[in-house]
């Protein structure tokens, strides 16, 4: 009772209304809950819908009276407590009324202290029998969990029990699901495992056991590849990674996890993380389609138990799979030795002796192996073969006791006992590798040590096999100096390779400019032509004495226009023949190329009647690069141009129109540049080879084959190309390819 207020539901039923509301006030404020009736039949429905603690109820009402609706309440519900409050004090209501099991008899009209002190009396009876029920109904549960608890503890008690006697392997987990669901009374009982794949960690089921009319859920896709990553599994991965598990209600998890959970028919579920050592490796699962169970911590952390179980079996069975492994390599390495040894034996002293015993066998392959070798545990060695001493110079009795580092060297102690000691925890060491010893004399040698884990005497210990590869390692270190040697040379000879391939450049600039040579005579004769004119007019004009300052000057100027013309052919020639070995790239305007290359052949292409057609893209016009080394490429193509039409005038007669066509163009970010002839074309099967050094179709007093191969290698130093087309006897195209600069210069 708190504030005077009981904790108990309370139905007062009365027909008048007067007395309805007097003894609301009075009782209402008594009980936490408080239900009022004006006759038999209303307070018995309300009965049946709110199940009263107390039921307080006058005798004569209409529709139904006090007293049958007692008898109708009591019929369903025996134990129901009323109390008769009446104006009538016949003695047959009496008789009624006790007969029905009334717990009070009150007559009106009642004192209210009365009243309450009845109430309080029948309030104390009903928190005590409240409370009684509760013990009981406390008892019964932990009676019931207490017996669940044990049958899950024999459980795990014959999963302990299955994985000592039997092999760990699906068949055993398989069964041990089957004997924790039936002990646990689960619906559906399951094993995820971890793995990765591409470095990245995933889930996946793997085993399941279901109970009968359970839908298995083994073939779901969704349960086959679950990244630790997904965000309905993010919680589990935390959870169980850290040692705890997850249980519950599905109504009760986060709504990503109910998207996967509940289209499996789970009510509740019970997860315990597997781990083997430190590593966690899954999880076991129990899942209850029919009730919303409340999984008992006691039930977790024994189910929690046997997944440890679980785990610790995983991890004795992957010891012994590294063990078998381990003997079985080591004997086949012995078997192997022990052939060796037997032939050896058989040719050495033909002899038919049979080893006796396994014994006899290791004893003859430890002391006559090509290998030395030594055991060696708790980091000191246990015994060492013939062939270790010969190596290292120790006596058995020098070494035999002590530390196998003794004899490292200090640059290599510190990894070998890290390898050894990892290799003593069963983690994955390198198989073999070389280190530096000191012998007994103080020598530095060369080794190469392969050790295997195994047990010797109940204790792990190592078996190392230890080849001396001290010769091996001298012939290396002599191997590399010649090596060394030999990458001097190559740059050397490289070296001399590019400076010969800059010559034969320069060369292929001068032969150019000699072919040229003509139409820069005429394009500097023109204005010398014009200086000499000039002059003239001078003189005439002086000896009629009509020289005037004025004609002098206009004439003077125009002498200077002509003197500039040649100066500028002079150091565009100059320029062109220099050596530009290491200039470097820059932003060049391909117009500007093409106009510099054509101020030198124009003439010459004129003199030859060459019709030449230029068509040149003024908007997209730059490119990163070197104007002269671009230069001297047309004015290869455009001297081979000039052949192969000049060939094809011979053949095809006087009537024949030479042309030549230089175009150029800009298409997704890269330019190009066509130069195109009507001469004579290349046969189909030289296609692949014009680029090649020294190769030409032309007479040898015609050409030495080095023009196009010198272009080619300018383009691929200007990250550009130069690809051909070509029909023999009709025409032959050239196009270049250089990458579009954006130039932002004003």
């Amino acid at each position: 009772m708190t504030n005077n207020r009981w904790d108990i539901s309370l139905l007062y039923v009365e027909d008048e209304k007067i007395l309805r509301s007097i003894y609301e006030k009075v009782l209402a404020p008594r009980v936490s809950q408080f239900y009022l009736a004006e006759n038999g039949e209303e307070g018995f429905q309300l009965f049946l819908e709110h199940k009263p603690d107390l039921v307080i109820t006058d005798i004569k009402m209409p529709i139904m009276n006090g007293l049958d609706m007692m008898r109708k309440i009591k019929k369903q519900f025996p134990e129901a407590r009323v109390i008769i409050m009446s104006a009538y004090g016949e003695s047959h209501y009496f008789m009624r009324a006790i007969e029905n099991g009334v717990k009070g008899f009150l007559l009106k009209p009642v004192d209210n202290d009365k009243l309450l002190r009845t109430i309080d009396e029948q309030a104390r009876e009903i928190q005590l029998e409240k409370s009684v029920l509760y013990e009981e109904s406390m008892r019964k549960k932990a009676e019931a969990e207490l017996r669940q608890n044990e049958i899950v503890l024999q459980s795990v008690s014959d999963v302990a029990e299955i994985f000592l006697q039997q092999k760990y392997n699906n068949n055993t987990i398989q069964l041990v699901l089957k004997k924790l669901g039936e002990a646990t009374d689960s619906s559906r009982v399951y094993y995820f495992e971890n793995y990765t794949e591409n470095g990245v960690p995933f889930c996946r089921q793997v085993l399941e056991w279901v109970s009968d009319n359970v839908e298995p859920q083994i073939n779901n896709e969704a349960l086959l590849a679950i990244s630790h990553d997904e965000a309905f599994f993010s919680r589990w991965v935390a959870k169980l990674g850290n040692h705890e598990a997850i249980f519950g209600p599905i109504k009760d998890f986060p709504e990503a996890e109910r998207e996967i959970l509940e289209p499996q028919g789970i009510q509740s579920l019970l997860a315990v993380p597997v781990f083997i050592q430190s590593s966690w490796q899954g999880f076991i699962g129990f899942d209850d389609c029919f009730t919303e169970r409340r999984w008992s911590p006691v039930v977790s952390n024994t189910l929690g138990v046997a997944a440890n179980i679980m785990g610790a079996a995983a991890h004795r069975a992957r010891i012994e799979e590294q063990l078998r492994n381990l003997n079985a390599e080591l004997e086949q390495r012995v078997e192997k030795r022990t052939r060796q040894l037997q032939k050896e034996i058989s040719e050495r002293k033909q002899t038919e002796i049979l080893l006796r015993s396994s014994e006899e066998k290791y004893r003859l392959i430890f002391e006559n192996a090509n290998d030395g070798i030594f055991l060696s545990s708790d980091g000191q060695i246990r015994f060492i073969n013939p062939k270790a001493f010969e190596i290292t110079g120790y006596l058995p009795k020098m070494v035999i006791g002590k530390p196998f580092t003794d004899f490292i060297h200090p640059d290599y102690r510190e990894m070998v006992l890290d390898n050894h000691y990892r290799r003593l925890r069963g983690e994955a060491v390198e198989e073999s590798y070389d280190i530096k010893i000191i012998d007994a004399q103080k020598k530095v040698k060369w080794v190469e040590l392969k050790s295997n884990l195994i047990h010797w005497d109940d204790e792990p210990s190592v078996l190392t096999f230890m080849t001396d590869i001290d010769t091996r390692k001298r012939y290396e270190e002599d191997l590399k100096e010649l090596n060394q040697h030999l990458e001097a040379r190559v740059k050397h000879e490289l070296k001399q390779i590019e400076q010969q391939q800059q010559l034969l450049i320069q060369k292929s600039k001068l032969e150019s400019l000699g072919e040229l040579s003509a139409g820069v005579a005429h394009e500097v004769n023109q204005p010398l032509g014009g200086l000499s004119m000039s002059l003239d007019n001078i003189l005439f004009e002086m000896s009629n004495k009509e020289l005037t300052n004025e004609y002098v000057s206009k004439k003077v100027a125009l002498m200077f226009d002509d003197i500039e013309r040649i100066r500028k052919i002079i150091n565009h020639i100059r320029a062109f023949s220099r050596d530009r070995e290491n200039q470097p790239m820059e932003a060049v305007n391909i117009i500007q190329v093409v106009n510099n290359t054509l101020s030198l052949v124009n003439r010459l292409y004129i003199d030859h009647l060459i019709d030449l057609n230029v068509s040149l893209d003024m908007k997209h016009c730059y490119f990163v690069g070197n104007s002269f080394k671009l230069e001297q490429v047309l004015l290869n193509l455009l001297s081979n141009a000039k052949f192969a039409v000049e060939q094809q005038a011979l053949l095809k007669g006087p009537d024949f129109v030479k042309r030549i066509q230089i175009k150029s163009w800009a298409e997704k970010g890269k330019l190009f540049l066509e130069i195109t002839d009507n001469g004579v074309g290349i046969a189909e099967e030289n296609l692949t080879r014009i680029f090649d050094p020294f190769f030409s179709t032309k007479k040898a007093e015609e050409g030495t084959g080095l023009g196009l191969s010198i272009s080619y290698g300018l383009m691929i130093e200007m990250n550009g190309s130069i690809t051909v087309e070509s029909k023999l006897g009709a025409y032959t195209k050239l196009l270049i390819t250089l990458a579009e600069h954006i130039n932002t210069t004003t």
